[in-house]
C-alpha cells in the first residue's frame, strides 16, 4: 500500500491521510482539482457596436446591467466572473469560401480551413479533443453537441476534429435525451471521467456516509502492526473529517444530482427529436447547458462542444424586428432575403441586435446552472462566434467571452483587449488552465502569430 492510498468498495474510493507506517511511492501528483471546460460556437456573427461595451475595463453586475443598448448587459448577474476579450482572429485573413463553414472549422482549431460550404474541413485537431486527451479518464472523447437543424443537407457540426483533412470532423448530439439518459443511467456511458451522478444518488438515499463502504478496509488497515498510534489517530481523525463534512455541507447531492433539470421537456424527447425552425433552437441549447452542467459536476466528463446553429441558420426568431420581416436568421444576417447577396436594411440589422440578446439570454441560463452547481471555479465556459459579422463574414475581431476562472488560472471580472492576436494564443490559455492538474501545457497550439497565452487573460 502506498504511503498516499485509497481504500476502495462499493463504487467508492476515498484517499488516505499520509501515514508514517505505510512505504512511500515515487512519485505523487498534488492533488488539485479538475478543471471543466465548454467550448460553445454560436452561428451568423453579432452586430459588433451593440454588443460588448464601448470601452474596457473593470465588469460589474450594476455596470453591465445599466447598459441596456449592448446584448451582453443581460450576463450582468455574473460579471464577476466573466471576461470578455475583443481583439482575437482566426488564422484565415478572410473567407476564401463560404464564411460560414470556414469560420466554424477554425473556431476551436487555431488553423485555417479548407475547402467550403458542405465540403470545408479544419486542417488540424481541436482543443476540445487535445484537452480531453490529457484529462478524461482513458482518454474519453469530449461531448459534442449541438443546438440547430442538423440534418439542413449544408452545414451541420463543424467545430470538433479529431485531426484534419477530410472526414475528421465529430458527429454531434442533437437531441439533448442522448446525454440525459447518459447521466441518469438510462444507457451507457460510452465512456466519461466516473459514475458520480449514481453515486450521489445512492447516497443520498440511502443516508450512508462514504466511510460505511470501506468500514471492511478500514478495519483491517487499522489493525496493521506497521501504524503506529499517531497513525491511528491521524487515521481516525481524517474519517471523522469526511463524516462531519458529509453531514454539514450536503454539497454532492446539491451539485451532482437531476435537481435543476427541466425533466420533463427531457423526457419529452425520448420518444424522437423533431426539430423546428420556430425558434425551438434556443431551447434544445439551454436544455443542453443544464445537462452539461451536471455532467461537469459529476466528473462525468471533464470537456464538452456545443454548436449553437447551423452555419447558413434558418432559424425564424420571434424578435419585434422581425415581425414585418418574418426572414430566417441568415438572411437576417446578410440584411437582405438572400444566402449570398449582402444588404445594409436598418430592420434586419436591429432584428439580429435583438437575437444576439436572446442568445446571450440563453448563454445566462446555463451561467445559471454552472453557479448552482458551484462549477464557476472550477471550470472554463468559452463563448464565440464562427464569423465577427454577418454581412461581412469577417474573421477578425471575433467576439470571445469567458465564463469561470479555471481554478483560479483565468482573470475575471474584466474587458480585454488582445490586441489583434490569433486566436491560437487565447488556446495557449484556455489549455494551459484545462489541463494543469494532469500535466504542464507548453506547446504552441493550432497556427498563428506569437506564442504563449493573450496578455491580460490570466489572473
Amino acid at each position: 500500500m502506498n504511503r498516499r492510498a485509497f481504500l476502495r468498495a462499493g463504487g467508492v474510493a476515498i484517499a488516505l491521510p499520509f501515514l508514517e507506517g505505510l512505504p512511500s511511492r515515487s512519485a505523487w501528483a498534488a492533488d488539485n482539482a479538475p478543471v471543466f471546460s465548454l467550448y460553445i460556437v454560436a452561428a451568423c456573427g453579432v452586430v459588433g457596436k451593440k454588443f460588448f461595451p464601448d470601452q474596457t475595463g473593470p465588469l460589474t453586475t450594476a455596470g453591465l446591467g445599466a447598459m441596456t443598448d449592448k446584448a451582453t448587459h443581460v450576463l450582468a448577474p455574473h460579471a464577476a466572473n466573466l471576461l470578455f476579450i475583443r481583439g482575437i482572429n482566426f488564422p484565415m485573413n478572410g473567407p476564401t469560401n463560404c464564411g460560414h463553414a470556414q469560420g466554424l472549422c477554425q473556431a476551436l482549431t487555431a488553423r485555417p480551413a479548407q475547402g467550403g460550404g458542405k465540403t470545408a474541413s479544419a486542417t488540424g485537431v481541436s482543443a476540445d479533443v487535445v484537452i480531453a486527451e490529457l484529462v478524461n479518464e482513458g482518454g474519453a472523447e469530449p461531448l459534442t453537441l449541438y443546438a440547430g437543424n442538423r440534418r439542413n443537407g449544408y452545414i451541420a457540426e463543424r467545430i470538433s476534429f479529431k485531426a484534419g483533412g477530410a472526414g475528421q470532423v465529430r458527429s454531434a448530439d442533437d437531441n439533448p435525451y442522448a446525454l440525459y439518459a447518459k447521466l441518469v443511467g438510462l444507457a451507457d456511458s460510452g465512456g466519461g471521467s466516473g459514475n458520480g451522478a449514481q453515486l450521489a444518488e445512492e447516497l443520498l438515499r440511502s443516508r450512508k456516509s462514504a466511510n460505511d463502504f470501506v468500514k471492511e478496509e478500514l478495519n483491517s488497515l487499522m489493525r496493521m502492526s506497521a501504524l503506529s498510534s499517531a497513525d491511528k489517530q491521524r487515521l481516525q481523525q481524517h474519517f471523522d473529517s469526511i463524516r462531519d463534512t458529509e453531514v454539514t455541507m450536503g454539497e454532492m447531492g446539491t451539485t451532482c444530482s437531476q435537481a435543476g433539470l427541466a425533466t420533463s421537456e427531457l423526457e419529452a424527447l425520448k420518444s424522437g427529436f423533431a426539430f423546428k425552425m420556430d425558434g425551438m433552437i434556443e431551447d434544445v441549447a439551454k436544455l443542453h447547458l443544464e445537462l452539461v452542467a451536471m455532467a461537469f459536476a459529476c466528473n462525468f466528463n471533464r470537456v464538452a462542444t456545443l454548436q449553437h446553429g447551423d452555419g447558413t441558420d434558418g432559424t425564424k426568431y420571434a424578435v419585434p424586428s422581425n415581425a414585418g420581416l418574418g426572414w430566417p436568421f441568415h438572411h437576417i444576417s446578410h440584411r437582405v432575403q438572400s444566402d449570398a447577396a449582402t444588404g445594409n436594411n436598418p430592420t434586419a440589422e436591429q432584428a439580429h441586435a435583438e437575437i444576439d440578446v436572446v442568445r446571450m439570454q440563453t448563454l445566462l441560463h446555463g451561467l445559471d446552472h454552472f453557479k448552482a452547481r458551484d462549477l464557476f471555479d472550477k471550470s472554463i465556459l468559452m463563448w464565440t462566434n464562427h464569423v465577427s459579422d454577418g454581412p461581412s463574414h469577417s474573421f477578425r475581431n471575433v467576439p470571445t467571452i469567458i465564463a469561470g476562472n479555471g481554478g483560479g488560472y483565468l482573470k475575471q471580472g474584466q474587458y480585454i483587449d488582445a490586441g489583434n492576436v490569433t486566436n491560437n494564443r487565447l488556446f495557449n490559455g484556455l489549455i494551459a488552465a484545462a489541463v494543469r492538474d494532469k500535466t504542464e501545457w507548453t506547446e504552441n497550439f493550432g497556427e498563428g502569430q506569437g506564442s504563449g497565452p493573450i496578455d491580460g487573460m490570466l489572473a
